[in-house]
Parts: C-alpha cells; sequence; structure tokens
C-alpha cells in the first residue's frame, strides 16, 4: 500500500479495515474449495482496497 491510500484507510477509521489488516489480506488468494472463510475475508478487504485507490487515485488528479 502507497502512503497515500494509507492515509485514507486511516482517515476512514473503519473498525475492520485498518491498514494491518488490509496489508495481511489482500495479497491473500484463498480457494473457496479448500478455505472458504479466507477466501471471503480476502475478497472483502481487496474490494475495500480497491475503494480506497480509486480515492486515492481521485485525490491525485
Amino acid at each position: 500500500m502507497t502512503d497515500k491510500e494509507k492515509e485514507i484507510v486511516k482517515w476512514l477509521a473503519h473498525p475492520l479495515y485498518t491498514v494491518e489488516f488490509l496489508e495481511e489480506w489482500i495479497n491473500r488468494n484463498d480457494s473457496v474449495f479448500s478455505n472458504a472463510p479466507a477466501a471471503m475475508q480476502a475478497c472483502s478487504a481487496k474490494g475495500f482496497y480497491a475503494a480506497v485507490k480509486i480515492m486515492a487515485n481521485k485525490e491525485s488528479l
């Protein structure tokens, strides 16, 4: 994560999606068939992070 993305995550202050949480989960590639809970957690973290990336790109325009 970039410094700008980390700043946005901290500003959003979501109780679950912290910088540490996102850094742990956004690079995971768990399979739904072998580890469904982890796959769903990673999927939601990646979705939140995708929104953060869009916000970071919009602010730099």
